[in-house]
């Protein structure tokens, strides 16, 4: 794996465990886990590359107005330019009532396939990362 190993298996554990991805293991042979990455001018807590075949935005909910339409269309654009199979945006906050608003805002948005998913995580499920 690419990077640090320690790094590595908290990323092939939170792709695996909290997003219930169920990618091969050849994949997780290359990981690459960038922090603090500016994306549609947002910060994003981490962008994670998972075998050139998945890509991550893992981001600090905030205005959902504003920054999931971005991010979607930011996040579906590089998946296609890179040539990736999917996209999953990842919203960290305890909020509970974030997370219906989160799936309702998102399935209204144009750059949605399914290729393209949304999870909606508490900060415990972001910290290892």
């Amino acid at each position: 794996m690419d990077g640090d190993m320690v790094s590595d298996r908290n990323v092939k554990e939170f792709v695996r465990k909290t997003l219930g991805c169920d990618c091969a293991e050849d994949v997780f042979k290359h990981i690459e886990n960038e922090q603090d990455i500016n994306v549609a001018g947002i910060t994003l807590r981490n962008k994670i590359n998972v075998g050139n075949r998945l890509l991550v935005y893992v981001v600090d909910a905030g205005d959902l107005s504003k920054e999931m339409p971005a991010l979607v269309k930011a996040g579906r654009e590089e998946r296609d330019a890179r040539g990736f199979n999917r996209f999953r945006l990842v919203l960290v906050s305890d909020d509970a009532a974030l997370r219906e608003k989160a799936f309702k805002a998102f399935a209204r948005l144009p750059e949605v396939d399914e290729k393209v998913h949304l999870h909606v995580i508490g900060k415990a499920g972001a910290s290892a990362l």
